[in-house]
């Protein structure tokens, strides 16, 4: 005789949806999604690798900045440095093996474009992870010092193979596209009306929750083994994860953001690539879209990229030659050169031109440090992952990769420490560590699935 409630375990499932533990869950993460702080991400570029005094003295949580990066100062307790990382392939000088497998750790996709054969670690992250939330953009790519074409040596983040994710170089065109239809008045924007797709999905979203009878399902629990317990608790965390998602698009509920949302002055752009001042100039518009961006939760992503590689910029710092050719190739560290009037050698004046690039980073990162959010401030709560395409002292080789991680200290990054490691380890190991601290259980990236995260990037 059938006992009641006596039904097969697939009838189970079709009534449960996956949803045994559905009230209690709910309940914690909505708690969650009300206190929790976005996670947001930047990739950063800047060209022709570092000298080797990017690098700092000393060793652990007691390193000390040299030149190149004096700009940072005060922001040592949110580096990460992390020595003798490798990449995994390399052809020709790297300069374009390096652009491919930056973020990508993959190859190229074919040997004419020599694009990267698969998505870079921010766009796996949007397809497989919640850090998009229900912000309207995906992420945003700008560019300084550059005109933001798709040649292989200025593009850095990828949605596929072969799928180049292109820059905006002019700051008054990206902000009209980050911020359309914002109202500014220092709050995050809030629509007017919900799109029609976004209110049907909210809608079918929200009957799939109505339609669980948690009373019956809590009948029903002693059914389920262990291990389908644990498959449901993830299916119900994906469902409500989704709920979630689609609620915050067109809402109108403010995301508990740092800052304020605020328009953007992006005068005095004029798209030089060779003049220091209004470089400056335009890093800075740059950098403020971004951060204005995440403070009216418009995006969570970006890609922020400086000239590309083997950028030449003849001109910039009174400096007459190539930067690429004649310094930073530093085979002839003795030699003299003159800048800006001022003798001094090849090194010297990698470190002035490499000190130039890292200042604008340093804006970005110290502009972020100051806003408080949650428990601690926008920085904590995002991680800067800086990289150049070629080894350190620009070796033309895969080896001794220079990234710095900035922030993310809220996110478990192992900040406030210099690394360098007794071995080489692969580069993959971090953007794959990258992408476990922004919730995507990744086990790898690019043709190195199964390389596992990074020794010492976690606290």
């Amino acid at each position: 005789m059938p006992r009641p409630f006596d039904v097969s375990r697939r009838d189970l499932l079709k009534t449960a949806l996956g949803a045994i533990f559905l009230a209690p869950l709910l309940r914690h993460r909505e708690v969650r999604a009300q206190t929790a702080v976005p996670k947001r991400l930047v990739l950063i570029f800047t060209p022709d690798s570092h000298p080797p005094e990017w690098w700092p003295t000393g060793s652990g949580s007691t390193f000390q900045l040299q030149e190149p990066l004096a700009d940072f100062r005060g922001l040592e307790g949110d580096m990460l440095f992390l020595r003798r990382l490798d990449h995994a392939w390399t052809v020709g000088n790297h300069h374009e093996a390096g652009m491919a497998q930056l973020f990508t750790g993959a190859r190229f996709s074919d040997d004419s474009s020599r694009h990267a054969n698969g998505p870079s670690l921010d766009q796996i992250l949007l397809k497989s992870s919640d850090l998009r939330g229900g912000t309207p953009i995906a992420s945003i790519h700008l560019c300084v010092a550059d005109r933001g074409g798709a040649d292989k040596r200025h593009i850095i983040s990828y949605s596929g193979s072969g799928q180049p994710m292109t820059h905006t170089a002019d700051p008054a065109r990206a902000f009209s596209t980050i911020f359309s239809g914002v109202t500014f008045g220092g709050a995050a924007p809030t629509p007017t009306t919900m799109p029609d797709a976004v209110a049907a999905a909210r809608r079918r979203a929200d009957q799939r929750i109505l339609e669980i009878n948690t009373g019956e399902l809590k009948t029903l629990q002693r059914f389920l083994g262990q291990a389908e317990r644990q498959k449901l608790e993830l299916h119900v965390e994906a469902l409500f994860e989704l709920q979630q998602r689609i609620a915050g698009m067109g809402s109108g509920t403010p995301v508990p953001t740092g800052g304020a949302c605020e328009r953007v002055d992006t005068s005095g752009y004029n798209g030089s690539t060779n003049n220091a001042t209004t470089i400056t100039r335009w890093a800075q518009i740059q950098a403020d879209l971004i951060v204005n961006a995440f403070t009216c939760d418009r995006t969570r992503v970006a890609d922020y990229h400086f000239s590309f590689s083997g950028g030449h910029h003849e001109g910039l710092l009174g400096f007459g030659q190539s930067w690429h050719d004649v310094v930073a190739h530093v085979s002839r560290t003795n030699d003299s050169v003159t800048v800006d009037g001022k003798s001094m050698t090849t090194r010297e004046a990698f470190m002035k031109f490499d000190r130039f690039w890292a200042s604008h980073v340093a804006y970005l990162a110290k502009k972020l440090a100051g806003i408080p959010e949650g428990s601690g401030t926008m920085l904590d709560n995002t991680i800067l992952l800086w990289g150049v395409e070629s080894g350190t002292n620009h070796n033309h080789s895969p080896r001794d990769m220079q990234y710095l991680v900035i922030g993310g200290k809220n996110l478990g990054v192992n900040v406030g420490q210099y690394i360098n490691n007794t071995t080489a380890q692969s580069a993959n190991k971090l953007l794959t560590s990258v992408m476990n601290a922004l919730g995507h259980a990744a086990t790898g990236i690019g043709i190195e699935p199964k390389c596992g995260p990074l020794p010492g990037f976690l606290a």
